[in-house]
C-alpha cells in the first residue's frame, strides 16, 4: 500500500513520530506549513492564539506530493491550546477532496490526557470518519512502542 506521510512540527516531536511511521510503512514524508516561524515562547504562544481562531491559514507542501497516486495518507500534527493545532486543521480543509479514503490521524502532545475525544473533531472537518487516530504524548516519553503497534495493526 503507498503510504504518505504528512506532518507539521514546531519542536521537532511530530517529525520524530511521522520519521518513524514512514520508515515502517515504507510511507513517502513530507512536512506541511503555513511559512510562519512558531520557535520558541512567542512562537508558541502565537500557535495556541492561532489554534483559538475560526481561521485557517494557506497550507502549502514542499516537494508537491500527488496524493491522489496514495492509498493512504497519515497527517501528523501537534496539539496546541488543548485541540489539534490550527495548521493541521487548515491542512484536512484545504486538501479533503484530494486525500485518498484511507485517512489517519496522528497527535502529538505533551500532556498525559488522551486527545481521541478532541481528535475525532478532525473525523468532522475531513467530512468522514478517518480510518484510524493516534495520540502520542512527546513528554518524557518515548513512543516507540505505541507507533510500532499502530504500523503494525494498519
Amino acid at each position: 500500500m503507498k503510504t504518505l506521510c504528512l506532518y507539521y512540527s514546531r519542536t521537532g516531536h511530530t517529525k520524530k513520530a511521522m520519521e518513524q511511521l514512514a520508515e515502517l510503512t515504507g510511507g513517502d514524508l513530507y512536512e506541511y506549513t503555513d511559512g510562519k516561524d512558531r520557535r520558541g515562547v512567542i512562537g508558541y504562544l502565537g500557535a495556541c492564539l492561532d489554534s483559538m481562531k475560526k481561521s485557517y491559514p494557506k497550507i502549502t507542501i514542499p516537494g508537491n506530493p500527488d496524493m491522489a497516486s496514495y492509498d493512504r495518507v497519515m497527517i501528523g500534527m501537534p496539539v496546541w491550546a488543548e485541540g489539534p493545532g490550527v495548521i493541521g486543521r487548515a491542512l484536512i480543509r484545504q486538501y479533503k477532496d484530494k486525500l485518498p479514503e484511507d485517512v489517519y490521524f496522528v497527535v502529538t502532545h505533551m500532556a498525559k490526557t488522551d486527545y481521541m475525544k478532541k481528535i475525532r473533531a478532525l473525523d468532522t472537518l475531513l467530512g468522514r470518519p478517518a480510518k484510524g487516530h493516534l495520540s502520542l504524548r512527546t513528554k518524557d516519553h518515548d513512543f516507540t512502542e505505541e507507533i510500532n503497534t499502530f504500523a503494525a495493526n494498519l
